[in-house]
């Protein structure tokens, strides 16, 4: 029976090493399972990296555009701001000017009028110089004519106080002459 203990055990130790052959087969197909998946992942990597470099050169060119376009913005934002500014020069000039020949024409306009209005004033002037003189004078002569009747009449008052007391003087004279040959 050892031989047949020999045996079973050979057969046990086969029996192991089949079961372990088993598992490294099954290790194998599953590391070639995993070999190929690499292998699918790696080749899928390759095609999303050339898509990322194709996209980035898009977006490269993209951007370059974009600069570009910003730069011919900028560019044309300059020009303009100086045109504008050109412009604007331009126009604050030529109302600059306008308005020197506006106030030109509105001084002439003036001094004409005032030259016409000048002998017009003068005349009204002179109107009311006369006017304010024949006031004057025809006052002056009322007031003229009212002094010469209060002096007249002061006069006449005077004369008659002069004429009573001259005529009472003349009473008393005589009376004190009376009186003295009395």
């Amino acid at each position: 029976m050892s031989n047949l203990q020999k045996f079973n055990e050979t057969l046990e130790e086969f029996n192991q090493e089949v079961g372990q052959l088993k598992e490294v087969s099954g290790a194998y197909k599953k590391l070639q399972h995993l070999t190929e998946t690499y292998n699918v992942i790696s080749k899928q990597f390759d095609e999303n990296s050339k898509t990322l470099d194709k996209i980035n050169e898009l977006q490269k060119a993209q951007q370059e555009k974009v600069a570009q376009s910003l730069i011919e913005l900028e560019n044309s934002n300059k020009q303009n701001k100086t045109e504008l500014a050109k412009l604007v020069e331009e126009k604050t000039d030529q109302i600059r000017k306008e308005n020197k020949d506006f106030y030109k024409d509105l001084e002439s306009t003036i001094k004409i009028k005032l030259d016409e209005n000048k002998s017009e004033i003068k005349q009204v002037i002179e109107n009311e110089r006369n006017q304010i003189k024949q006031i004057f004078e025809i006052e002056f002569a009322k007031n003229t004519k009212e002094l010469s009747h209060v002096i007249k009449a002061e006069n006449k008052a005077l004369k008659i106080s002069v004429c009573v007391i001259g005529g009472l003087t003349l009473i008393i004279c005589i009376l004190s002459l009376i009186r003295l040959w009395i």
